[in-house]
């Protein structure tokens, strides 16, 4: 059976010991302007690539929006 996430309600699949960071650079997302919320609880971005994800987590990715 192959692990995954929920990324924004769609499944992910998962590699073995994937970080936040590699996932978020695999789906094109660049960490560096990415909010990420991990069950529920936000993630420190500077923690995304110490963060190993595991199956069934469900993110929450959002990417701040500049506006006036």
């Amino acid at each position: 059976m192959t692990a995954s996430v929920l990324v924004n309600g769609r499944d992910q699949s998962l590699a073995d010991g994937e970080t936040v960071a590699a996932l978020l650079e695999r789906l094109g997302l660049g960490a560096r302007y990415a909010l990420v919320e991990r069950n529920g609880e936000p993630v420190e971005r500077g923690r995304y690539g110490e963060v190993r994800l595991e199956d069934g987590d469900r993110l929450v990715v959002a990417r701040p929006v500049a506006g006036g």
